[in-house]
């Protein structure tokens, strides 16, 4: 079996190549987008443009991820020496990248406020950065997700074979507002968060994984789906702006036949699910390597999926809608590119403030 086809990407690690087979359809997704990767890209989608942000260093360094909150987006980047630094975290606003006084380990947007998040010894700090309060929390416990209903978090337990517990907190003064669910989160979204059940286990193969999305303000589920046997959800899921679809990676059943990376890790497709029946839409004509992260989000409309991979060299910004036999290309991205691709559509706030 030939090995699957791989090009040299940014800081100089390999890149494995999705299968993409284009639909030759008009790309009709319109607004604006921020990609990562190498530097920082605004992507026009109706005209295909694309331009390089100043502001943010393209050399040595990488974006890692891309959050939104009031006013303005936020980027953290990596250099390509280091696997555990703390990162750089800029503030974009007005068409330009600017650097903020501050590291940290990761960045949370919301609602409300972004915060820098760094993780002590014993303890995980949350600082707002518009400098407007902070939350400290409980050991074993890390930062998931901030939403209209309030900061999600996630209690580790002692022992890995048992579920995290989920919970929701003030993000002004860190109380407990409820217990949500032991389950592993997949995404979350104003005031709905989406969770796989124990039943999820990473040694699933003739199994159907069961996945909920439960409401944050009365920690209820509202419905409970089941996934086709032998695939599993990776963690990340995006919603539509009216809060009725989810598009997320979902591991594919069994290997791809024409290729092999030496790796026990499937490759993925991904999909729309959507929340109100559970029904499943998987993107035609687009596989991704064991271990790759698209970038993935909805355009302003709700209709239209938006998704940047990286081919190493160069990336592809895609767009796809249901019935389309395939995505459709939007405009190529210089590279070189990491394996994960952040991708964040803007406001117009971010652009023009």
């Amino acid at each position: 079996m030939p090995a699957w086809p791989s090009a040299a990407g940014a800081c100089g690690w390999p890149v494995y190549l999705p299968q993409i087979h284009l639909a030759r359809y008009h790309a009709g997704a319109y607004g604006t987008v921020l990609l990562g990767g190498t530097g920082l890209r605004q992507v026009t989608l109706g005209r295909a443009l694309s331009r390089l942000l100043p502001g943010l260093p393209d050399h040595g360094r990488l974006v890692t991820k891309l959050v939104a909150a009031p006013g303005a987006a936020y980027a953290v980047s990596m250099p390509c020496s280091s696997t555990s630094p703390s990162l750089r975290i800029y503030r974009i606003v007005a068409g330009a990248a600017h650097r903020l006084n501050t590291t940290a380990d990761d960045l949370l947007g919301g609602p409300h406020r972004a915060w820098a998040v760094t993780y002590q010894a014993h303890h995980t700090e949350l600082t707002a950065l518009t400098g407007d309060g902070g939350v400290t929390l409980k050991p074993e416990t890390t930062a998931f997700a901030d939403t209209a209903a309030g900061l999600v978090v996630v209690a580790h337990h002692d022992r890995p074979d048992l579920p995290v517990t989920l919970k929701l907190i003030d993000p002004n003064t860190g109380a407990l507002r409820r217990r949500l669910a032991e389950a592993t989160p997949l995404g979350a979204a104003g005031h709905l968060i989406l969770v796989s059940l124990p039943d999820c286990s990473a040694a699933l193969t003739h199994a159907m994984c069961t996945l909920e999305s439960i409401d944050l303000t009365t920690g209820m589920p509202t419905v409970r789906f089941k996934l086709p046997a032998g695939r599993l959800p990776i963690p990340d899921a995006v919603f539509s702006p009216d809060g009725t679809k989810a598009a997320l990676q979902l591991t594919c059943a069994s290997r791809d036949p024409r290729f092999t990376t030496g790796s026990p890790y499937l490759p993925a497709d991904v999909l729309i699910l959507h929340l109100h029946t559970g029904s499943l839409d998987i993107v035609p004509g687009l596989e991704l390597p064991p271990l790759t992260r698209a970038g993935l989000a909805f355009d302003a409309t709700g209709r239209w999926l938006l998704t940047k991979v990286s081919e190493g060299r160069r990336g592809q910004s895609l767009t796809w809608r249901q019935g389309m036999p395939g995505p459709a290309l939007v405009t190529t991205l210089p590279g070189p590119l990491a394996t994960d691709t952040p991708l964040l559509p803007t406001s117009s706030s971010q652009r023009n403030s």
